[in-house]
């Protein structure tokens, strides 16, 4: 593949200057990683110069431009380092076997590159001081050499999820040179000192059971971010183990219930990969052969991760972490489902090092994915000090599609759909099918090998890309199979829902017939409750009486009578108030007076006494 930038190109002036580091790598076993991006700017370190090159990745592939900048350290490390990891806010660890150092990259080309001696971590709520103070350096202690030939030593660690709980942390998995992973979490809050203070969890137990136990070797670790962790441990025969860390159902006592943040975790291993170190036919290749495998992520997706061996570079990703995903975010179902036990890793051999099963292995030093568009771009670094480009797929889809038996679109599953613009159609995954992935670029492979084992090498190459080629066939013929399934599947469903509705039909017609004779029944009716109340009215208005002219005014004369009547009224009350008081008043004086003539009266004479007087004075005149 030609160059993309003209610093990828042979002679240019970062390769030259990383090409004074001589051949030293190029007989080590070791796995080594010299580059790193951030933001713009690749960064290689240069070990004999003790120095960091940086380019501008940027720029457009027509410039014809080799800027290369030199970035000095103020104190450069005294140990041989083998990992440059960046990240997202310019610090860059510079590892080793002996020691570790932190650099804080340059904003500016004009900016001074400074070490740190100590690791700060900061709190986003209080940025200003630091939480925990780790110190880092040249370390010159008395190396482990029997411990680490045990596998009694930590060869690689990732962190997973974060933990809740009144004291949140974040997990940490490490793996063991003997292949035992343990667990552990750390927190911002914690102590600050070197000695980590927090529970252990280990030796994880791996499920199910194995005759080989897994392997008794590992090398190399990352977790996946997914709705459960999923850890990729890679071993040194070119074995790699896809596990999911599962809590650990149990009872808990009173005591193990405040410990919410140490919960047994086990590992659930759903996927063994066998890596092809080599183009020669399958059964050629030595099961001694040692090729110690180291992982990185992909930054630029979720699913994929990149493996770096002495063979070549391979990438594998994992559409199970999609399905997975969707499986947590639809509440309603409850069952796993099947399809996700048939999906299973897409494996990409990208760079191939060592053609042979007899060539000497050829480690790359360096790897890292640049974001670039239509697609990432891998960038890798030989031991020849040679820079290759490939291109990676940007997206990954599942060529098995999902039977509507096995477990129908949930509600989000179909509002996420509907968001789309439509899913890919059969023509689409059967091309990208047939149109395969990459062919491994063969770097450094036809200097050590005679023209017998190049025609073996071309036969080789010939049988794989015909297998290849009869397994893309063979994906088409079980695509367009389950396809088919599941379009009679559908046109089932479909049927069987077509005849419910057609029921639904029927069943809505007689109850719209019977609607309607109701509808006229109670039509009718109506309509003679209607003749009857017109009638009623008709009635009433004939016996409301017609007044004349003489009448109209009688009735206007009363009206206006009533009104006086009420205007005089309150003058009725006053002239019946005054008579009644007038009345009052007149009795009081009747009885006055009654009783000053009775005290006056004197006595007078009865009937029968003035006849017994005329009587007497008439005998006397006798």
């Amino acid at each position: 593949m030609a160059a993309m930038w003209k610093w990828c190109e042979a002679g240019s002036s970062f390769l030259s200057k990383l090409a004074s580091n001589g051949e030293k790598y190029q007989s080590s076993v070791h796995m080594r990683n010299l580059i790193a991006v951030y933001d713009d700017v690749l960064v290689a370190w240069s070990q004999k110069e003790q120095r960091l090159l940086a380019v501008n990745i940027k720029n457009s592939p027509k410039v014809d431009r080799d800027d290369c900048q030199v970035l000095l350290l103020t104190n450069p490390p005294l140990f041989e380092v083998d990992n440059v990891l960046v990240n997202k806010s310019h610090h860059l660890l510079l590892s080793g076997p002996r020691g570790v150092t932190v650099v804080a990259l340059p904003t500016t080309p004009a900016a001074f590159i400074k070490e740190k001696a100590s690791c700060r971590l900061y709190s986003v709520t209080e940025p200003q001081a630091p939480q925990f103070i780790l110190p880092v350096g040249a370390s010159h202690g008395a190396s482990s050499t029997i411990s680490s030939s045990l596998g009694d030593v930590a060869v690689g660690f990732d962190f997973g999820h974060a933990t809740a709980g009144k004291s949140p942390a974040r997990q940490v998995f490490v793996l063991m040179g003997s292949g035992d992973v343990y667990l552990t979490h750390v927190s911002p809050r914690d102590d600050n000192s070197t000695v980590h203070l927090r529970k252990v969890l280990g030796p994880l137990t791996m499920q199910p059971q194995s005759d080989d136990n897994y392997g008794v070797d590992g090398y190399s670790l990352v977790c996946l971010q997914a709705a459960v962790p999923i850890l990729a441990i890679a071993t040194t025969f070119g074995t790699l183990y896809h596990c999911l860390a599962l809590d650990e159902p149990r009872n808990e006592t009173f005591s193990q219930s405040l410990e919410l943040d140490q919960k047994e975790v086990s590992l659930y291993v759903f996927e063994k990969v066998k890596l092809e170190l080599s183009l020669s036919p399958a059964g050629a290749e030595d099961d001694s052969y040692s090729c110690p495998i180291r992982l990185f992520k992909d930054p630029t997706t979720p699913l994929r991760y990149i493996c770096s061996h002495g063979s070549g570079i391979h990438a594998v990703a994992l559409p199970f972490i999609d399905h997975l995903q969707e499986f947590a975010e639809d509440e309603e179902s409850r069952q796993l489902p099947s399809h996700l036990h048939a999906d299973p890793c897409i494996v990409e051999n990208l760079v191939c090092t060592r053609a042979l099963p007899s060539s000497s292995p050829a480690t790359p030093v360096g790897v890292a994915v640049v974001p670039w568009y239509p697609g990432p771009i891998l960038v890798v670094l030989t031991n020849a000090w040679k820079l290759l480009t490939i291109s990676l797929v940007q997206g990954y889809q599942s060529y098995l599609p999902q039977l509507l038996s096995g477990n129908p679109l949930g509600p989000r599953q179909s509002q996420r759909v509907r968001g789309q613009e439509g899913p890919p159609g059969l023509d689409h995954h059967v091309r990208q099918l047939l149109g395969g992935r990459p062919v491994p670029q063969l770097a450094q492979a036809a200097c050590d090998c005679s023209p017998q084992q190049c025609l073996e090498l071309l036969f080789a190459a010939t049988q794989k890309f015909r297998e290849e080629w009869l397994q893309r066939l063979e994906a088409c013929q079980l695509l367009i199979g389950r396809r088919i399934k599941s379009a009679q599947e559908q046109k089932e469903l479909q049927l069987d829902k077509l005849r419910n509705k057609l029921q639904e039909v029927a069943c809505l017609e007689d109850r719209y017939e019977a609607l309607r004779r109701k509808y006229e029944a109670v039509d009718v009716t109506q309509q003679k409750i209607v003749k009857r109340v017109e009638n009623v009215l008709h009635q009433l208005h004939r016996q409301v009486p017609v007044l004349s002219a003489a009448e109209q005014s009688m009735q206007t004369e009363l009206k206006g009578i009533q009104e006086q009547l009420r205007d005089m009224s309150p003058s009725l009350e006053q002239a019946q108030l005054k008579l009644r008081y007038q009345e009052q008043s007149s009795a009081g004086q009747d009885d006055d007076t009654a009783g000053r003539t009775a005290v006056s009266r004197s006595p007078s004479l009865s009937n029968t006494q003035v006849e017994h007087i005329r009587d007497a004075l008439t005998q006397d005149h006798m």
